[in-house]
């Protein structure tokens, strides 16, 4: 058997489409020629790794169409909540410092208190995405 004839049938050794006296010839000459086993090698070692890949569930793509969609909503919906936060926030400021009523001093402290806690609050976001980036358990269920 000649090395052109032996790479057609070592796929389809490899794919169990051959008759006994087939397999008995491709084998014999897998073994004797260094080129045509290397072949015979990898194309069992994709073999086994398309195995593999097929194992997983067949609807993996909804699946992740599902998980795209979710992260989307939950993006968004964190969005709207922080921005009608801000919007509050930044009206209650408004309102606080352009009343007339309210003395200066009560000004001056809410407003440091406000700016304390979003300061805090920045920074304590700012670590944890720091140290999220650099976390090495990241993928590692519980």
């Amino acid at each position: 058997m000649k090395c052109d004839e032996a790479k057609l049938k070592v796929q389809a050794l490899v794919d169990n489409e051959l008759s006994e006296n087939e397999i008995a010839e491709v084998i014999s000459h897998v073994q004797s020629c260094y080129r045509c086993r290397d072949d015979y090698v990898e194309l069992l070692k994709l073999q086994r790794r398309m195995q593999g890949l097929l194992s997983h569930d067949p609807e993996w793509f909804e699946k992740l169409n599902r998980k795209i969609g979710r992260r989307l909503a939950s993006s968004v919906g964190q969005m709207l909540f922080i921005g009608s936060y801000v919007a509050l926030i930044g009206y209650a400021f408004y309102s606080l410092f352009a009343g007339r009523e309210i003395s200066l001093f009560l000004k001056f402290a809410v407003g440091g208190i406000l700016v304390g806690v979003f300061t805090l609050v920045g920074v304590t976001v700012a670590d944890r995405v720091r140290e999220s980036k650099d976390d090495r358990y990241k993928g590692v269920m519980k």
